[in-house]
């Protein structure tokens, strides 16, 4: 009797203390609606993106027609994605019609946690830079040094477990000269610096844009389809 009891209790403890480990589980993932997280293989630490209004004129929610590329990539790899994007800027030009910011000028994107990725998405306003408050159009020279300036601060911040990329500007059927003249200049740097460099070529034709300039619903899912392109056959080749 004594022997049934003592193991009857032991039973109980046991079960308490299971209880005890299962329940903050259990209350996480009624808050997440019963949803159980998949770690990300690819960004465990998240994704940071830096961008103009390619990347802040969208939402994060799946299925609408405003969810942004970024959020199409970060739920594909169930990674956390951070946004630090402001209409008009860039590596140049300072965004919100010249009194907002440049991508240099967002330091919490770069001192705060490292991120697993960063991605750079910008150069379509960096045809012109802000002279007294009007846009002026800038020289190559101008437009390089901008860019070598910020990828420079962002391999001095950022620790080498990060993996910095940069994407090519996504640029829609108006100015396609400038297009031609920023993207070289882009890609030049990311090369200089040893960055990889993902072009965006192709991806916002006159179907996929609502403006000439900025994504469409299709739009936005070809930028995404392009990067995801890119990062699942890296991250098949690094599990062989």
């Amino acid at each position: 009797m004594t022997t049934t009891l003592a193991a009857n209790r032991r039973s109980v403890i046991l079960l308490l203390a299971l209880v005890a480990m299962v329940a903050p589980f259990l209350v996480w993932q009624s808050a997440q609606g019963g949803e159980q997280r998949v770690p990300s293989t690819l960004a465990p630490h998240g994704i940071v993106v830096v961008g103009d209004s390619i990347t802040a004129r969208y939402d994060n929610t799946p299925g609408s027609a405003r969810q942004g590329w970024w959020s199409i990539v970060g739920h594909r790899y169930h990674a956390d994605v951070t946004t630090y994007a402001q209409s008009g800027s860039g590596y140049l030009r300072p965004g919100h019609e010249c009194t907002g910011n440049r991508f240099i000028d967002r330091e919490e994107a770069f001192t705060g946690d490292a991120p697993s990725l960063f991605i750079i998405e910008g150069g379509r306003n960096d045809w012109s830079t802000c002279v007294h408050g009007f846009y002026v159009p800038a020289t190559n020279a101008v437009i390089a040094h901008a860019v070598d300036r910020y990828l420079s601060t962002l391999q001095t911040f950022l620790p080498h477990s990060t993996r910095i990329i940069v994407l090519g500007p996504p640029w829609g059927p108006l100015d396609p000269q400038d297009g031609v003249r920023v993207t070289r200049i882009i890609q030049a740097a990311a090369a200089q610096h040893k960055l990889q460099f993902i072009s965006t070529r192709g991806t916002l034709n006159s179907h996929r844009v609502i403006d000439g300039i900025h994504p469409n619903q299709m739009g936005s899912r070809a930028i995404a389809d392009r990067v995801i392109r890119v990062l699942g056959s890296q991250l098949s080749t690094s599990k062989k």
